[in-house]
Order: C-alpha cells, then sequence, then structure tokens
C-alpha cells in the first residue's frame, strides 16, 4: 500500500464523518421540529376548545344569542384553528432566523 492510498483512506474516513455528523444534526433538528410542532398543537387544541365555551359567551353575548358565534366549539373547528397556530409558530421560528443579524 502506497502513501497515496493511505491518504486517501484517511481522508475518506473523515469525510464519512463529516457526512455522518451533518446527517445526525439534520435528522437532530427535524425530530425536533416535529416534537415543538406536536406540543404546540395539542396545547393550542385543549386550550381552544375548553376555554372557547369559557370567554367567547361573555366577551360576544349578544353575536352568540343571535347566532352570529357558536358558544361551544367543534373538535374539528378546533383542529383546524390549532394547524393554523403551528403553521404560524413555524413561520415564526423560520423568520427570527432569516432576520437575525449574523
Amino acid at each position: 500500500m502506497t502513501s497515496k492510498e493511505k491518504i486517501n483512506k484517511t481522508e475518506m474516513k473523515e469525510m464519512e464523518h463529516k457526512i455522518e455528523e451533518k446527517v445526525t444534526t439534520v435528522m437532530t433538528t427535524a425530530i425536533t421540529i416535529l416534537i415543538q410542532a406536536a406540543i404546540v398543537f395539542g396545547i393550542t387544541l385543549l386550550v381552544l376548545k375548553f376555554v372557547w365555551a369559557w370567554m367567547v359567551p361573555d366577551l360576544f353575548p349578544g353575536a352568540v344569542t343571535e347566532g352570529l358565534i357558536s358558544a361551544d366549539l367543534s373538535w374539528k373547528t378546533a383542529v383546524k384553528f390549532a394547524s393554523i397556530m403551528v403553521v404560524i409558530n413555524g413561520a415564526n421560528g423560520s423568520f427570527k432566523g432569516s432576520f437575525s443579524k449574523k
């Protein structure tokens, strides 16, 4: 084995190690983002569902009696609102990273 072949094997091992580190970093970041999205979704879903019935009739009593606003939020609608909040939360995080000074 020549010294050139040894250098190539050493360089290959270093490249493999760097690639492995990058893949690990990307996977860790992706898993963290998914966990954060799931937590935001769950908290938002529960808060919207249970706080809606408590706050909306007090804040908008006339609109509730006239049927303009529902006094009770359905699970389907709560899931829709929670999904929107997850998207907004994700966009907020990406905007912070985009506009921060480096």
